[in-house]
């Protein structure tokens, strides 16, 4: 463990040992003078990870909020013998490895609200920590927020034909291809030319996913539409979906944001809130006009 003091947050790295001993690698940046209004818990998307979104965490601890970034399983510091980089063994484990930081959360910050971000695959990620667990939390982000595609089904389908003739733990080029994993373009992610070229350095950047990891991945979006899945606890959750109007692939624009926002309702979310920026992509956090974006998340967190 490791920690750091600036002039008005601080910052620490840790450890959180999962049931089947995986250590979690977490960092957690918080107000150093001032109260913890509430405890924001971020989910990153694929081939990153919790690094990335530091600087978005420093502004949220400026304005009084506590911030737990985390390394998802398989990614960044979060690996070990059985869990090497880029495999996700399963949606279940994904998910429960979430729930895991709400409670280390609920118990370093007792009687804080929390607060849950996730960014594409972590939106995914987020949407499905709902089916059981809306009531662990107070208010939902998603940015770059994925939306169910049809096709996930046969992405399923394939991965785990490949699980079978390769093995889990292999890597398909196939899959590779089809899932456009190892891309040196990353001009999708933002306008930012000085953030893409950032993330084409990042040597923390996964270039993909072993099948089992595919499998998880595609089995995720997969179950965005298993509406009989969620027990809706929480009606009353207040939901904020931030996308750039750029990103269509991955929100699949007016349409899919219309059919991602009407999914929640379906389930019984009854305060969802869909805002899509114009010229930006996917990484709105990352993009030219950032302030703008920061703002509207600091404006959600903060009524």
């Amino acid at each position: 463990m490791s920690s750091a003091v600036f002039d008005d947050t601080t910052q620490e790295d840790t450890y959180l040992i999962t049931e089947d001993g995986l250590p979690l690698a977490l960092t957690i940046i918080q107000p150093k003078n001032q109260a913890v209004k509430a405890v924001v818990q971020v989910v990153h998307g694929i081939l990153e990870h919790r690094l990335r979104y530091r600087h978005l965490a420093f502004f949220l601890a400026k304005n009084g909020f506590a911030v737990v970034l985390s390394d998802n399983r398989g990614h960044g510091d979060s690996v070990d013998k059985k869990n090497p980089l880029g495999q996700m063994p399963s949606v279940k484990r994904m998910v429960k490895d979430q729930l895991k930081i709400t409670q280390f959360i609920d118990d370093r910050f007792p009687n804080a609200a929390v607060y849950l971000y996730g960014h594409s695959y972590g939106s995914v990620l987020a949407r499905l920590y709902l089916q059981n667990n809306d009531d662990k939390i107070t208010k939902l982000l998603l940015t770059g927020t994925l939306h169910y595609q049809k096709k996930a089904k046969y992405g399923v389908m394939l991965a785990l034909c490949a699980d079978v003739l390769a093995g889990k733990k292999s890597y398909s080029w196939i899959l590779k291809k089809l899932s456009n994993f190892g891309s040196t373009d990353k001009t999708w992610l933002t306008n930012d030319e000085i953030e893409i070229a950032k993330a084409l350095r990042d040597p923390r950047m996964l270039p993909g996913y072993n099948n089992i990891g595919v499998t998880t991945l595609w089995e995720s979006i997969r179950r965005l539409n298993d509406i009989s899945f969620f027990a809706c606890q929480n009606p009353e959750l207040p939901i904020l979906s931030i996308t750039g109007a750029e990103d269509v692939s991955i929100t699949g624009g007016k349409r899919g944001l219309v059919d991602t926002k009407k999914t929640l309702n379906k389930i019984g979310y009854r305060k969802v809130e869909m805002l899509d920026f114009p010229h930006m992509k996917h990484e709105v956090i990352n993009e030219v006009d950032q302030d703008l974006v920061y703002q509207a998340i600091l404006d959600f967190f903060v009524k």
